[in-house]
């Protein structure tokens, strides 16, 4: 069986490095022929598609005319799936069914080509830019609502989108479903290791604003009034001109002693370090899901994140994190000393938690259900209409 991918935020060797959700994804999918249609939006006319084998897997870098913050985002996508369809009946690649990787960008390209193959259409939820496109452009709501009443299966990838979801398009629990991007380090045993004085922050400084990482910033400012020992690393890399950036921040609010900018680690030496923090503070302004959550508690500490966005929707029941509203500086700050006083307590409701956040995150199993998912929709293929 041939699955169709078709995603944005995907590497080719020529683009940079993006997320890697989608790839660590569909390399666990061995059970599938997967062929990867990478679109990146250009200004300009675009090139023809570069085919890559990757991993023993077609990879189609695949530039598409589109103009900024979504002008013209219906027609974009239309002609970008009517190439994707030339582009694999030269091929001679038909796929047996389309998963869209997001809804507003990649689901408009797969509801037009999975209606020329006649094949099911499976469409993942990702909220950061989903509620962008569903709040800006309500002419697009209605066709939104037709690919996501077509499409076979719809997983939320972020769990806290599906109230925001359910506004513009009517509830369908029988094809919907959670599906969490793959981490690394999950394991069904968490072991608590003694806490440190720092908390860590990890992001890449390029986005230092949609991170929240300024009312992160202000926060610890205030909390130090109360825990004077109060220490924050910074981990992650970024441009020259971010970087100076965020140093200046720093040195504006008079954290010098306090933040410490450590740069890019690996992924590996990230997961040996966290368990010694404190905790996990990336109060994002929005954040469609963030494997670095998921990595900090199964490394045993806890989390603060914004509320509504991240892992929020993942945990319920479990007193393992805590969430403040966006930009709210007395909030965050208040999170971060409830973290700190309360670090035991939430390390051992972490290590207690083990089984029911490895139900929740466990890559094999999520993969097992899709694949199964996968078959299911491929045997019960009707035409569209």
């Amino acid at each position: 069986m041939t699955v169709l991918h078709l995603a944005v935020d995907y590497t080719t060797p020529q683009r940079p490095r993006t997320t890697m959700a989608i790839e660590w994804f569909v390399d666990s999918l061995d059970t599938f022929e997967n062929v990867v249609v990478a679109y990146k939006r250009t200004p300009r006319t675009p090139a023809l598609p570069v085919t890559h084998v990757i991993d023993e897997q077609t990879v189609y870098h695949f530039p598409f005319f589109g103009l900024p913050f979504g002008l013209g985002l219906h027609g974009a996508m239309r002609r970008a799936a009517q190439r994707t369809v030339a582009l694999l009946e030269r091929d001679g690649i038909r796929p047996d069914l389309v998963h869209a990787h997001k809804l507003t960008f990649e689901g408009i390209a797969g509801w037009y080509v999975a209606r020329h193959f006649g094949v099911p259409l499976f469409v993942s939820l990702r909220g950061e830019v989903e509620t962008k496109v569903f709040r800006r452009k309500p002419a697009l709501r209605a066709f939104l609502r037709r690919v996501s009443h077509d499409a076979a299966k719809l997983y939320f990838v972020s769990a806290w989108f599906r109230g925001e979801f359910h506004a513009h398009v009517s509830p369908q629990p029988a094809k919907e479903a959670l599906l969490p991007n793959i981490v690394r380090n999950v394991t069904s045993t968490i072991v608590s290791q003694p806490a440190g004085d720092a908390f860590v922050s990890v992001l890449n400084l390029d986005t230092w604003k949609r991170k929240g990482l300024r009312w992160l910033l202000d926060a610890v400012g205030i909390a130090l009034r109360q825990e004077s020992e109060l220490r924050l690393d910074i981990i992650g890399g970024g441009s020259p001109r971010n970087v100076a950036k965020v140093v200046s921040m720093i040195a504006e609010r008079k954290l010098q002693n306090v933040v410490t900018l450590v740069g890019q680690i690996p992924n590996a030496e990230l997961l040996r370090r966290l368990p010694t923090y404190r905790g996990l503070l990336l109060p994002s302004l929005n954040e469609t899901f963030g494997m670095v959550y998921v990595e900090a508690l199964f490394a045993g500490i806890p989390v603060l994140m914004t509320a509504n966005t991240a892992i929020d929707g993942y945990l319920v029941g479990l007193d393992v994190a805590r969430t403040a509203p966006p930009r709210d500086v007395g909030a965050i700050a208040a999170a971060i000393l409830e973290l700190s006083s309360c670090n035991a307590e939430l390390r051992a409701n972490i290590a207690a938690a083990a089984a029911q956040l490895f139900a929740r995150f466990d890559p094999a199993t999520a993969v097992r259900g899709y694949t199964a998912d996968v078959r299911h929709a491929i045997a019960r293929s009707t035409p569209y209409e």
